[in-house]
């Protein structure tokens, strides 16, 4: 049975685990934060842990991280961190061969979601899924009869792009309006704090300091209708986002993941629920939370590195 050393790697999270090509966990799931600058070492010594406690010896390292990467020459051209900037050109595909002499698979963390999906979850009954990822950023991935949609350079599907409000001041990588500016983990306290500074509406947020996108839900719970407010017009740029991804890609399942999705699971596919249909033309596909939950960016990888075919 083949053990193979496998990595989640978000803006925030970094998970690793051992697992199997049947999609089984030899080991615990370890959680540390990411370190962007030191991400080659802090992958390194996870390695050298887990080849410590895994009885197997360990045949191939494979990795899910979020931000744009080149898949063939195993480099992480850039990694997002939970601040807003970037770590540019990380060669890890080099550094861990030159450790341990084992091959090193490398994929961006959504579309490995997609494939986790497609081959350890909800997918199989479908010849089209997609993930979408609603964490620090926004991101997804497609796979169409278990190969994985690239494009040219391997940069298909950054769906956290859309520009789902054009005219609005906020912007991500550029991009007026664009979905993650809105509705991401970074991209909510940066809206409702925009909306507060421009509007003079009695809420509670404007008494919290150093907002988080949790503040938020919170909020609405609590019948703040400010909030509840702000809440829904999210739900419809999410919705707009979804539409935009069905409408493009023809997919039969669309799984939700992340942070925020997967903190908030009713309020989030709710809100989408709610006003996708008013952004269709394709028909409208089965919307659903991943079951996989924070681990499937370490299904993601073990799919990575077990389907051959990609």
């Amino acid at each position: 049975m083949e053990s193979i050393a496998v990595f989640g790697i978000g803006s925030t999270h970094f998970r690793y685990a051992v697992g199997t090509s049947s999609g089984k966990f030899l080991t615990d799931i370890k959680i540390e934060s990411t370190q962007p600058n030191a991400l080659q070492t802090q992958i390194v010594d996870a390695v050298r842990q887990l080849d410590q406690i895994v009885p197997a010896t360990i045949s191939a390292v494979s990795i899910s991280c979020t931000g744009l990467v080149d898949h063939q020459a195993g480099i992480l051209q850039e990694l997002d961190t939970k601040h807003g900037t970037a770590v540019h050109d990380i060669d890890l595909r080099s550094t861990i061969r030159s450790k341990f002499d084992l091959p090193v698979f490398l994929e961006n963390d959504c579309t490995a979601a997609a494939l986790g999906e497609w081959h350890f979850g909800a997918g199989k009954p479908y010849n089209c899924v997609a993930h979408v990822t609603f964490g620090t950023g926004i991101g997804a991935g497609v796979v169409e009869q278990g190969r994985l949609l690239r494009g040219e350079s391997g940069q298909a599907a950054e769906v956290g792009l859309f520009p789902v409000a054009p005219t609005f001041e906020l912007d991500s990588f550029g991009v007026p309006g664009a979905w993650e500016a809105l509705c991401s983990g970074r991209g909510i306290p940066e809206y409702i704090t925009h909306r507060l500074q421009t509007e003079n509406r009695e809420t509670i947020l404007k008494d919290i300091s150093n907002l988080k996108a949790r503040d938020l839900f919170i909020a609405a719970d609590a019948g703040d209708t400010v909030a509840q407010a702000y809440l829904d017009q999210i739900a419809r740029y999410n919705a707009v986002g979804i539409g935009v991804l069905c409408n493009a890609f023809n997919p039969g399942l669309v799984t939700l993941g992340g942070g925020v999705a997967l903190n908030n699971q009713q309020t989030i596919l709710e809100g989408i629920q709610t006003y996708v249909d008013d952004f269709l033309y394709v028909d409208k596909p089965t919307i659903k939370i991943t079951e996989q939950g924070d681990e499937i960016g370490l299904y993601g990888a073990l799919a990575r590195c077990t389907a051959d075919r990609i």
